[in-house]
């Protein structure tokens, strides 16, 4: 004899739900006090699993007199309910399968952490950010010029400040006109062909870039996996740059 319970509950039920349809089916139409001993659960489990199926379409009720009597629906409704159970898991997968790269990214808690900036006071952010992490090392692509453009003295004064407290080694491809460098680093001087109004700078597990065309926003990004890939592009920008000088004090 089939295990009827076992077969609902494949198709969705829980095992309350399944002995309650199937007391109601084999004992017709009753009271919930009378599924309560058909089905063996306790009442408030038989109560539950009443308005579940309900719910679901699996039961109904009757009114006789000044009490309800609940009966189970045709078992033809069953393929119906077993169906659209199978189309509400397609639809999920499908669900799933667009977000898989996303779910990816939260393995081993690797999704990426995106924080925005603005301003002046973003890049000073962006800076005792550096200082707080604590990186090894750090790999950025500046241009000098445009940076004396958009900020004044006085905030540059306070970004170098900030900076003065960080030790760490670095590399640098600098463009525009460079009249000193951070201790630590080692710059390299790119030719005037070399434009662009933008700040890249890898340090940790983290890439902030600026903008400062117009109005000046950053992002900083914390994602090992893209820092990884931003250092293996800045080497490929070092390594074709080598016919280009170092920085020197003079």
């Amino acid at each position: 004899m089939p295990d009827y319970k076992n077969l609902l509950r494949s198709v969705g039920l829980n095992e309350s739900e399944a002995a309650v349809y199937l007391a109601a089916l084999e004992g017709g139409p009753a009271q919930p006090q009378m599924l309560v001993k058909r089905s063996g659960f306790s009442r408030p489990a038989t109560y539950l699993a009443i308005e579940q199926l309900v719910q679901k379409g699996l039961m109904s009720s009757v009114q006789k007199g000044k009490r309800f009597v609940y009966a189970a629906e045709p078992p033809e409704r069953l393929v119906n309910f077993g169906r659209s159970q199978v189309n509400n898991l397609s639809i999920k997968v499908g669900e799933i399968e667009r977000v898989i790269d996303d779910l990816r990214l939260m393995q081993r808690g690797e999704r990426p952490s995106v924080k925005s900036f603005e301003g002046a006071d973003g890049l000073k952010a962006i800076l005792q950010d550096l200082v707080a992490s604590k990186p090894q090392s750090t790999e950025e692509i500046v241009n000098i010029d445009v940076l004396r453009k958009v900020f004044s003295g006085e905030e540059l004064e306070a970004a170098q400040n900030i900076l003065s407290k960080f030790k760490a080694k670095g590399r640098a491809l600098l463009a525009g006109k460079v009249s000193a460098v951070r201790s630590g680093v080692e710059a390299r001087l790119l030719p005037e062909e070399f434009m662009f109004h933008g700040d890249i700078l890898i340090y940790g597990d983290k890439i902030a870039m600026v903008s400062y065309k117009e109005k000046i926003m950053g992002v900083v990004v914390e994602n090992a996996v893209l820092a990884d890939t931003y250092r293996v592009l800045f080497e490929l920008a070092w390594r074709g740059a080598e016919e280009y000088p170092l920085f020197e004090k003079t």
